[in-house]
């Protein structure tokens, strides 16, 4: 059968998307040409600017998909864990998703670093993971959030800690033990301390892993 258009714009996107990634991790964003990444592409150059304005908004894209992939695993946890456990796995599968993307980050910095008019870049970023943990927050049915007015204070605080790890790779220890010593803070800061039976919890989890 044969593809539609839009079917035919998708795959040249997602190759345009697949080779400028490639190329933008292995030689940077000043390296890497629109004309290198339609080659590796094997598109005609002027199939990029049907689909991005230019290179720093194919950046923009990657970074957006690697952050709806983190928001979509954490999602997925807030749905289903209970109170403590699901900030702790949260977290932790925070901090597994990005930071292997330490490439990106590089990415973003370079951008940044090059075009003056490119720092939204970041704040846009950060604010993509703190929203929904700040909705995640005052949307959970089980009052483990305390009504105190720092809530949308600590999510920033919480996503600067987690980006910070993950751009410079420097987790303070594993990637469970630090998930853990920010949830400490997370629930100190709402004014829920971990209880015993939350430790003694997540300490059972630690040893089923």
């Amino acid at each position: 059968m044969a593809r539609t258009q839009q079917e035919r714009n998708e795959q040249t996107r997602q190759a345009l998307l697949e080779a400028g990634g490639s190329l933008l991790r292995e030689v940077g964003y000043a390296r890497t040409s629109v004309a290198q990444i339609t080659q590796r592409a094997n598109r005609a150059h002027g199939t990029f600017y049907l689909h991005f304005e230019n290179k720093r908004e194919l950046v923009s894209v990657l970074l957006d998909e690697m952050a709806e992939e983190a928001r979509r695993n954490v999602r997925e946890i807030w749905r289903t864990a209970p109170r403590v456990d699901a900030i702790w796995l949260g977290l932790r599968a925070f901090l597994a998703r990005i930071t292997p993307e330490r490439s990106l980050w590089s990415l973003l910095e370079e951008v940044v670093a090059l075009e003056e008019d490119a720092a939204p870049l970041r704040s846009r970023l950060r604010h993509l993971y703190v929203e929904p943990i700040l909705r995640g927050l005052k949307a959970r049915p089980d009052e483990l959030v305390s009504p105190a007015p720092n809530i949308e204070l600590l999510a920033d605080l919480v996503t600067a800690m987690a980006l910070h790890f993950a751009r410079t790779g420097n987790l303070p220890a594993s990637p469970d033990v630090t998930a853990l010593h920010m949830t400490v803070v997370w629930c100190n800061a709402v004014g829920q301390p971990i209880t015993k039976a939350d430790l003694d919890n997540l300490r059972d989890m630690f040893a089923a892993d």
